[in-house]
């Protein structure tokens, strides 16, 4: 059963989920794979979202017109194939996925799945997802529990602990103050990524140049995009990325023996999976823009370092700056059994490697766990570890063994 909205607050549950994007998927795959899904939902699970339907939900989960830097297996790894959701690796979107798990595939595709994957999760919920459910806060109650409420400060769920998969959100407007460019000459990655094209197209048509701020996977991905698209259309030089730094992904060592030694940098060998610089790196098709760039072998797309005289004078001139500069916690607010507010954090909110929530003093606020790309763990070297393979895996199954824990006190 599908609701848009609870009429009445619920008690007494084990645990709420707040935010139903992919990442908050990985709950039920990990309860499935564990073999303690009932048991998960038999204690009382409530998964919210502000999203008013399905439809609108849905077409939140990666409308973008890039491929992904994964390969499809990374996408439906965390499926159980005879768990309660195999149902979803059978239809269109888990064939497709399935055919090239060793490629890379479009995240339109990628999304495709999720939403079939979204619709096996919340049939399998005895109430499905709470559609409608616009949390402005959660606040701890006097025996430790937590009470999500809305705008009006209504009770919405009150549960032992709580699992903030919120989310993130490109901040455009404190990179507009920082940079000194006008908020009308900007756009995020990700509306530029989903097909918001008009602006781009009439500053090209006007003789003008794009610049695209930040050197990841996103910025290279929108100036792949903009190549693509507007083709001869962009001239010499007109399309100019600036960057902190640059990191590419090696499978392995031998890897680095064909890049030019001053863009090889220091290299971050993950333990789990031997791959070299594997939550930052370039991958794929942004990787080898870069080094078509580098090369010379790009002339429309020009590099320039963050803070050199060449980025300050793109900013400056560029009709149109493109922001991919990572993301910030979409983030809830937290309230102590008084009242007061508890800091998390500036702008990201930080997990431990339990994937609890922690507070400004870096101590874990009790019963309060973060997934997804607004709450992203981070590795030895201080990478945020960002992917659906590890948000559905590790992640997941991490706050489901603590969730469960709590049932046995």
């Amino acid at each position: 059963m599908r609701r848009k909205r609870e009429e009445h607050a619920v008690s007494g549950a084990l645990c709420q989920v707040i935010g139903c994007g992919p990442a908050a998927l990985g709950l039920a795959l990990a309860a499935d794979r564990r073999a303690e899904l009932p048991r998960l939902l038999a204690e009382g699970t409530a998964f919210l979202d502000r999203s008013p339907t399905p439809a609108a939900l849905g077409g939140l989960r990666f409308p973008f017109l890039i491929d992904a830097n994964s390969v499809g297996r990374d996408f439906f790894a965390g499926v159980r194939a005879d768990g309660a959701f195999a149902a979803a690796l059978h239809g269109r979107a888990g064939r497709q996925l399935r055919e090239r798990h060793d490629r890379g595939v479009p995240l339109r595709l990628v999304g495709a799945f999720m939403n079939d994957l979204s619709r096996a999760v919340e049939d399998v919920l005895p109430d499905g997802f709470t559609y409608g459910a616009d949390v402005r806060g959660v606040r701890r109650n006097r025996d430790g529990s937590w009470t999500s409420v809305d705008g009006a400060g209504s009770a919405l769920v009150t549960s032992e602990s709580v699992v903030l998969a919120t989310g993130g959100y490109e901040d455009t407007a404190r990179v507009c103050r920082r940079y000194g460019v006008p908020p009308g000459r900007l756009i995020g990655s990700a509306q530029l990524l989903s097909g918001r094209l008009d602006e781009a197209a009439r500053v090209i048509g006007s003789g003008g140049r794009i610049a695209v701020l930040g050197g990841s996977h996103s910025g290279f991905a929108a100036a792949q995009l903009l190549l693509d698209r507007f083709g001869d259309g962009i001239p010499a030089g007109g399309l100019v990325l600036v960057h902190r730094s640059i990191s590419l992904s090696y499978a392995d060592l031998s890897e680095t023996e064909s890049v030019p030694a001053a863009l090889v940098g220091r290299l971050e060998t993950c333990p789990e999976s031997g791959v070299i610089n594997r939550f930052h790196g370039l991958r794929s098709g942004p990787r080898e823009l870069c080094l078509r760039a580098l090369q010379g072998r790009e002339p429309r797309l020009t590099l320039r370092e963050s803070g050199s005289a060449g980025a300050r004078t793109a900013l400056a001139e560029a009709g149109l700056v493109v922001h991919a500069l990572g993301y910030r916690t979409r983030e809830v607010p937290l309230f102590d059994q008084w009242g007061q507010r508890i800091p998390t954090g500036d702008g990201t909110v930080a997990v431990d490697d339990r994937c609890r929530v922690l507070d400004a003093d870096r101590t874990p606020v009790p019963g309060v766990f973060g997934l997804g790309l607004g709450y992203a763990r981070s590795d030895s070297w201080g990478r945020r570890r960002v992917g659906i393979n590890t948000f559905h895996g590790e992640d997941a199954e991490r706050i489901v063994s603590q969730v469960l824990a709590t049932a046995m006190v």
